[in-house]
């Protein structure tokens, strides 16, 4: 019901907008091959993003469905469902972006979640050239968290605030070429596990040259049940993500038709859900490609 709520209103809201773009998208994650760092063997990834907006709102919305296979196969495989809508107002130096991120899963470390997110951010133009700042906010809550090696101290319900501060700068250096530089800040807290603070950071870098782009980032720190991409990806897990990389290639077929490919690796402890401990450290990687279409 809920996910025929949200597509209803992107619907609707369609019909007033100047501009809609869509975006399947799909890939796969590959676990470290070592059973000492990864339980876990390989997941796949599918799922459509889609924006409906003009020059004064945005409306966003994401559905993804993501299926995980382990090494040991008397362990069922995790099925989960995430559907984030968002909606952001923008004005002529400030906007404001408020959402809710659900996921549906399989998983009884965390069970189900949801998250509300919002942003206050402000931008100034000089020339051609952007500079943006602002802060992210999120509340994660999980329904049904059990673990019997105290990673976790509450019985069931897990609570989780995460505050983003974010800079970005927007360079256009001649018509055919640009470049834009984005750093965050991750502060987690929470209460609710033995650890109840975590600190993260990502720095990425785009470069764009006609119809041709490129992006490298880089991320650092600790992270445990944390959010990035304003939302839209939550690691709803026991895992300690570290430091790691993604490089994404993408190019415009039209003005309106962009293909992407990314790859990244990064580190990290995994939460074995069977033996219910933390395994060594080990390395994953994650492999996407996207289409986008805008009408």
């Amino acid at each position: 019901m809920k996910k025929i709520i949200l597509s209803a209103a992107l619907v609707a809201s369609s019909l007033f907008a100047e501009v809609v773009t869509v975006l399947p998208y799909g890939g796969q994650i590959d676990y470290d091959n070592s059973s000492d760092k990864s339980a876990k063997d390989k997941a796949t990834l599918v799922g459509a993003h889609a924006t409906v907006g003009t020059l004064e709102y945005l409306l966003e919305f994401d559905y993804s469905y993501l299926k995980t296979d382990y090494k040991d196969s008397s362990i069922d495989e995790l099925k989960q469902d995430d559907i984030t809508l968002a909606y952001a107002k923008y004005y002529d130096n400030f906007m404001f972006r408020i959402g809710d991120h659900y996921i549906n899963t399989n998983d009884d470390i965390l069970g189900d979640g949801n998250i509300i997110m919002g942003t206050l951010g402000g931008y100034t133009w000089d020339g051609y050239d952007k500079y943006s700042y602002g802060i992210e906010a999120f509340y994660s809550r999980y329904s049904d968290g059990q673990d019997e090696n105290d990673q976790i101290t509450a019985d069931k319900t897990i609570n989780i605030l995460q505050f983003t501060p974010y800079v970005s700068f927007f360079k256009s250096i001649n018509k055919d070429m640009s470049n834009t530089l984005l750093a965050k800040l991750n502060y987690e807290y929470a209460p609710d596990y033995e650890d109840d603070s975590y600190t993260s950071f990502e720095i990425a870098d785009t470069f764009g040259y006609k119809s041709f782009f490129a992006t490298l980032k880089y991320f650092g720190g600790e992270m445990r049940s944390g959010v990035r991409d304003s939302g839209f990806t939550v690691f709803n897990t026991l895992d300690l993500i570290k430091d790691g990389y993604d490089i994404k290639l993408g190019y415009y077929v039209t003005p309106s038709a962009m293909f992407s490919i990314s790859y990244g690796e990064s580190n990290s402890e995994e939460y074995d859900i069977s033996t219910q401990r933390m395994l060594n450290e080990g390395t994953y990687s994650v492999t996407i490609a996207t289409f986008s279409y805008t009408f």
